[in-house]
């Protein structure tokens, strides 16, 4: 499955290295893409407890076509 997470605000370098498997990109709106595969739900857990380690909000998430 493919899921993608809106960020609130931008993402710097250091916490774009956190995401290897995930592709990053600015959208209109002042969020950055964060999208990518998600193998389950663990993974789903562990990125979403990596963005609120690193203080980020999510503003939405949406699973995407395969």
């Amino acid at each position: 499955m493919r899921y993608q997470f809106l960020i609130d605000g931008g993402m710097s370098d250091r916490v774009n290295a956190a995401f290897p498997d995930m592709q990053v990109a600015p959208t209109t709106g002042g969020c950055t893409s964060l999208h990518g595969p998600v193998a389950d739900y663990l993974a789903m857990r562990s990125i979403m407890a990596r963005l609120d380690s690193l203080g980020l909000t999510i503003a939405e998430l949406r699973r995407l076509p395969d």
